[in-house]
């Protein structure tokens, strides 16, 4: 089903819900199902959620963090947060599998609506009908269908979300990398600039390194490498990776220039 922000519980839109927001939401979402429940009890239910799903602790949830909430089959969108930020290639995998549900590599029609319901959805409190539906999806086949054959395939799908190019592409790695040009990836791949490589970042560098090569992963496999690279490389075992430590993969640390 499409999802609007009414539908998460953000009323007036502004991309969070706040506590009254939630309070609402959970006496709805009773509500919707027969129950009743009191507003101590959606207090304590609140508190929980918020304790559990406010990841940055600023007493609101965002819709990202509410994607966790709601059933991913309504939006699985939502979490990636598209019309905020650019999608990662690690990101963008996660979207290519959930969607190519039978894993042939390239999405059918079946599969196509699915994946174009969802993104429709992402625009607030806008509902489409079947025919709208049905005419864009005709249109985005017609634009993105490189090859005719009436299916979208991950390279067509990269271009249509926009997915931006491979930074590393414009690096020369290991043998021609030098210390400016590594200080330079750290950086970019070391998202909230606190000096450390672990999680999601570590999992979005892999990534493009394989992507750089045209090694293609699954998610699961991305996944595993990428908690290999960080056991293999965390030489103090903190769980996450230093610039020194990072530097190794990239035999930084033996040389001088």
């Amino acid at each position: 089903a499409v999802v609007s922000t009414q539908s998460t519980g953000d009323t007036d839109g502004n991309g969070y819900i706040e506590k009254e927001e939630l309070d609402r939401f959970l006496a709805d979402l009773f509500d919707a199902q027969g129950q009743v429940i009191s507003k101590t009890d959606i207090a304590g239910l609140r508190e929980t959620l918020m304790d559990c799903y406010d990841s940055n602790k600023d007493n609101k949830i965002e819709l990202s963090e509410m994607a966790k909430i709601l059933p991913v089959e309504d939006n699985f969108l939502l979490k990636f947060r598209l019309q905020q930020r650019p999608l990662t290639y690690a990101n963008f995998l996660r979207i290519w599998e959930h969607y190519d549900k039978d894993g042939s590599g390239q999405m059918e029609m079946g599969e196509l609506s699915n994946f174009v319901t969802d993104l429709m959805g992402l625009s607030q409190n806008v509902d489409y009908t079947e025919k709208e539906m049905t005419s864009i999806l005709l249109d985005l086949v017609t634009h993105f269908d490189r090859n005719k054959n009436g299916l979208i395939d991950k390279s067509e799908l990269l271009l249509l979300l926009q997915v931006p190019d491979n930074f590393l592409d414009f690096f020369g790695l290991y043998c021609n990398l030098s210390k400016e040009e590594f200080s330079e990836i750290f950086s970019h791949y070391d998202r909230n600039g606190d000096g450390y490589l672990l999680g999601d970042e570590v999992t979005e560098l892999v990534a493009d390194m394989m992507r750089k090569v045209d090694f293609d992963l699954s998610v699961a496999e991305l996944e595993k490498l990428s908690e290999r690279v960080t056991k293999v490389l965390d030489l103090n075992a903190d769980g996450k990776l230093s610039r020194a430590e990072l530097a190794e993969l990239f035999f930084i640390g033996s040389r001088s220039g």
